[in-house]
């Protein structure tokens, strides 16, 4: 009759939060807490599952533990403790004179939520690259006639691409320096214009 309760005080909720884990309203979860209804069976079995979730969601691990389960470099991690950015437990044991520092797992995913750059997490997958343009072996001879075509000194040419200046222009057209694909793209496009 009083399980949902006992349940609740084990993870230590309030009757507002183990309602909103449970995805049911206060007022139907008060009536169950306090034993004037009892709940369904699989209310009872959400119950517990929600009870093992959360226990595993603030249990207290160390930062290297959590490091490696989500991928992130464990300096990456004890920068975020120093700044501020991850919230940890200091045990009153030290290791080489230091505290030992413990978090959970809903605080790494807050942190990785808020501050952890997504580009660099190997845990997540990387957004695709946008399609490359293959640049042709004779680029320095189209790069030379397109700023031919358009009469254009290097500079003037330089600054109609973005190029930072007219030396990056003579680099590509005397063939030591490749093009990124950025940069061939804006050639193409000033070559059409």
């Amino acid at each position: 009759m009083y399980e949902l309760r006992a349940l609740r005080r084990e993870v230590d909720l309030s009757q507002q939060q183990f309602a909103a884990l449970l995805g049911v309203p206060l007022n139907t979860f008060r009536m169950w807490d306090s034993g004037l209804r009892s709940p369904q069976p699989d209310v009872i079995a959400r119950a517990r599952a929600v009870v093992v979730e959360h226990q595993r969601q603030h249990e207290l691990l160390s930062l290297d533990a959590l490091a490696t389960e989500f991928g992130i470099h464990q300096r990456t991690l004890r920068d975020a403790v120093r700044a501020g950015r991850l919230a940890v437990h200091l045990s009153t044991r030290s290791a080489f004179g230091r505290p030992i520092r413990r978090t959970t797992r809903a605080a790494l995913l807050a942190f990785q939520q808020r501050y952890y750059r997504q580009s660099y997490s190997r845990t997540r997958p990387k957004p695709p690259r946008p399609a490359s343009v293959d640049i042709p072996v004779d680029y320095a001879e189209r790069v030379t006639l397109t700023r031919h075509a358009l009469r254009l000194s290097m500079s003037a040419f330089a600054a109609r691409i973005g190029a930072a200046n007219k030396a990056v222009v003579y680099q590509w057209e005397s063939g030591k320096r490749k093009p990124s694909t950025v940069f061939w793209k804006r050639i193409l496009k000033a070559r059409s214009e």
